[in-house]
């Protein structure tokens, strides 16, 4: 990428430094050669009574009040990168959402006007963004869609619906991540693209198993790594752990619904750090995508799928769109009794001859080549 000095980004998204997403993976390699500023927004889930709800708000508060413009107090950042944490409540209605606004507005602006940055592209991949669009004299608005937020467990739909209608009317350009989501965007007689999410072949192909963290945790075992929430089919869990006693079901990561605890060869372990996650799927026999299938997890495209594609371990999915288009590489099994054969051959399988051409498709999905084409569509138009 070559350098453009007039160009520059202004992004509403996740918190950056926590679990890498697609935007952040992008971002990373945007960053070499282009200013962005970066915004930690709140999310669109009402807060509940609860203790890990708690643990994330103190974190959010600590951000705002001792983590500097630049973000420096908290994390080390590339040169290019500003990260802010506006002072925002963690509510997007009535008196809340006004306030929200003008402490963003403000925020943002005096991070800009201090680097110097005027009329940026502004990039977001959360709806709520919509309030603050056109107090930055942006070029255009980049509608980065990775989610059906809408549809998410806890998030109020209607709200989410109205904040997307307003953002896809004052958005420039869409970039959805699964085919589902680019067909919603296209109808919208705007530029619409369809980019995946991209891998760090590298990271995950050559990474050594880590089994200190299952060393309670008996073999073979099946694996899932990531959120574990209402997108998961909890009774196809159950059933399968009851059908295969001498298998262990291993779910690790942030979990947002009851555990399964009257099944013993199932498992909840904690979450573990973005680095430490290549050599945890390593640890595994076979790694699972266990998704409920209906009208809202069509829409998925997992982050983790290429992931666990470039760990070389077999892999055993429902079956959605975007799943599916990875066969012959990983298996897709629908009903328990599928489920129950296809992790029994995929613990025997001999993976060895798949290998050479998953790895060579792989190596065409690189985040840098992903960073590549994101710009390019940004660009679209530009002279």
């Amino acid at each position: 990428m070559s350098e453009n000095p007039r160009l520059s980004f202004l992004v509403f998204s996740d918190d950056w430094g926590e679990h890498p997403s697609s935007c952040q993976h992008i971002f990373k390699h945007l960053v070499k050669d282009y200013p962005v500023v970066w915004v930690n927004t709140v999310g669109m889930r009402p807060p509940r009574l609860s203790k890990q709800d708690a643990v994330k708000a103190f974190k959010k508060l600590k951000r705002m009040f001792f983590t500097t413009s630049t973000g420096k107090a908290s994390l080390k950042l590339p040169k290019n990168l500003s990260v802010l944490q506006p002072f925002m409540l963690p509510y997007n209605k009535g008196l809340w959402r006004k306030f929200n606004r003008i402490s963003v507005i403000k925020t943002v602006r005096k991070e800009l006007s201090r680097r110097g940055l005027e009329s940026s592209i502004l990039v977001t991949t959360v709806p709520n963004a919509c309030d603050y669009i056109g107090a930055f004299n942006e070029r255009r608005v980049i509608y980065y869609c990775v989610d059906d937020f809408a549809n998410w467990p806890g998030h109020d739909k209607k709200l989410v619906l109205k904040m997307e209608e307003e953002l896809i009317k004052r958005s420039n350009i869409f970039i959805a991540t699964s085919e589902k989501l680019f067909s919603k965007l296209s109808k919208f007689s705007k530029p619409t693209y369809f980019l995946p999410h991209g891998v760090d072949l590298k990271k995950f192909q050559s990474t050594l198993p880590r089994e200190g963290l299952f060393n309670n945790v008996p073999k073979p075992r099946a694996g899932y790594i990531g959120l574990v929430d209402k997108r998961l089919d909890l009774k196809l869990i159950r059933h399968l752990a009851q059908i295969l006693r001498d298998i262990s079901f291993v779910f690790i990561g942030k979990t947002e619904i009851g555990q399964i605890n009257d099944v013993p060869n199932i498992f909840f372990l904690p979450p573990v750090s973005y680095k430490d996650v290549p050599s945890v799927l390593k640890s595994l026999d076979v790694l699972i995508l266990p998704y409920q299938v209906n009208e809202f997890t069509q829409t998925l495209n997992p982050l983790k799928l290429k992931e666990y594609l470039a760990s070389g371990k077999p892999i055993v999915g429902s079956p959605l769109k975007e799943i599916e288009k990875w066969q012959p590489f990983l298996k897709v099994a629908q009903t328990p009794e599928e489920w129950a054969a296809a992790i029994r051959e995929a613990l025997t399988e001999d993976r060895a001859p798949l290998l050479p051409d998953l790895y060579q498709r792989l190596a065409r999905e690189d985040w840098s080549t992903k960073a590549q084409e994101f710009l390019q569509i940004c660009l679209e138009g530009f002279t």
